[in-house]
């Protein structure tokens, strides 16, 4: 499983955007715990992970910049109130892949990626260049 994320996750853009959770668990109205990831390609190579109990949202984050990011170091910080496990900032993607997988093998009995529900989500590109004719 790890080396199938790895390669997900390889020369991806910025904004990149993979969720994972349980495959077959379809709805956000159930109060049981659910065990979620969500990995963000931001600039420089750096690499997000959130990791929960409760869905994710989707940030909207102002900047894809790490300046000023303490990369490499698990933060359990509540600076995301939809993320009750922490989350890391590092340019390892293996790391990220590593502990993924740990993580869903060892919280939900994931054995394979057939067990993952997954949601990839691209960049939106604003139109640039569109000419209006008069």
């Amino acid at each position: 499983m790890a080396d199938w994320l790895v390669e997900s996750l390889s020369d991806k853009p910025v904004a990149f955007m993979l969720e994972m959770g349980p495959n077959g668990y379809r709805t956000r109205d159930d109060f049981d715990e659910v065990v979620c990831a969500q990995i963000v390609v931001l600039e420089d190579d750096v690499v997000m992970l959130r990791r929960s109990r409760t869905f994710l949202d989707q940030l909207a984050l102002r900047s894809f910049s790490p300046e000023g990011l303490v990369l490499d170091r698990w933060f359990f910080d509540d600076h995301f109130a939809d993320c009750t496990d922490g989350y890391l900032f590092t340019r390892d993607v293996r790391l990220i892949a590593d502990a993924c997988v740990a993580w869903f093998r060892d919280e939900w009995g994931t054995e394979s990626t057939d067990d993952l529900g997954c949601d990839y989500r691209f960049p939106d590109e604003l139109p640039r260049d569109v000419h209006v004719d008069d």
